[in-house]
């Protein structure tokens, strides 16, 4: 693939952004119900890279002019989705706590208090929740990446360490490119099925140091998703970004 190759439409962004399977997978292995999107791992200090956080950000809301137009109120990215404020935020998988602890000090409490009702609504049900709430949430770009850096990314770094061997071995870019997979896909390296094979190589690869095999793991997935360029093109730019990581130690 060429650079341009990996240069995605809007339309292809919005497909690829409606499939929450990562969020599903923590519904079904860390609470009972739709009740969290949130890991329940302690957060990481460990940094990811630069550009690690900006690929999950692009993939979410594309950039500060995008998102400024056309996400700062709530959406419904369609499929599974529920209502998602911010950097890809779906309040549908939230739970109250959660929402307040992330949110409080980046927008009003009656934001917050408006977002809590559509908790749990996932779904085509979704779509008409977000319009209900339009004019009444508004999350500028500064509060969308505060709370995206501060407090989502180093639960979903921190979920990434407790699941993986030997993630103090590898770079940011390495750890980043694991990061944005986890935070698309949930952390199912144990996860039984054919569905899961790349992510089971993944664990495995890494727990015999075996950092070169991983980038063809991340590109052998796209056999998972033959109709959305979206999901193809993310786990490319993954498996890319993993391979400047292992370069550049």
């Amino acid at each position: 693939m060429t650079d341009q190759d990996l240069v995605l439409s809007e339309d292809e962004l919005e497909q690829a952004r409606s499939d929450r399977e990562g969020l599903e997978w923590l519904v079904e292995t860390e609470r009972s119900g739709l009740e969290t999107a949130q890991p329940h791992t302690a957060p990481s200090t460990t940094p990811i890279s630069t550009t690690a956080f900006d690929l999950i950000v692009e993939f979410e809301v594309s950039s500060e002019q995008v998102y400024t137009r056309k996400y700062r109120g709530p959406v419904w990215p369609g499929g599974r989705s529920g209502v998602t404020v911010g950097i890809g935020y779906d309040v549908g998988y939230a739970d109250a706590p959660t929402l307040a602890a992330d949110f409080g000090g980046a927008i009003p409490a009656a934001m917050i208090d408006a977002l809590r009702t559509v908790i749990g609504k996932t779904g085509a049900p979704a779509q008409q929740l977000a319009k209900n709430l339009a004019g009444q949430v508004d999350v500028p770009w500064a509060a969308a990446i505060s709370v995206h850096k501060l407090k989502v990314v180093p639960r979903w770094v921190g979920l990434v360490e407790h699941s993986l061997a030997n993630t103090a071995a590898i770079g940011p870019d390495c750890l980043g490119a694991l990061v944005s997979l986890t935070y698309n896909r949930g952390a199912s390296f144990s996860s039984d099925g054919d569905r899961y094979q790349e992510m089971r190589a993944i664990k495995a690869h890494m727990a015999a140091h075996a950092f070169d095999k991983i980038p063809g793991d991340l590109r052998a997935m796209k056999r998972l998703w033959p109709d959305v360029p979206g999901l193809q093109i993310r786990r490319e730019r993954e498996a890319r970004l993993f391979e400047a990581g292992l370069r550049a130690a």
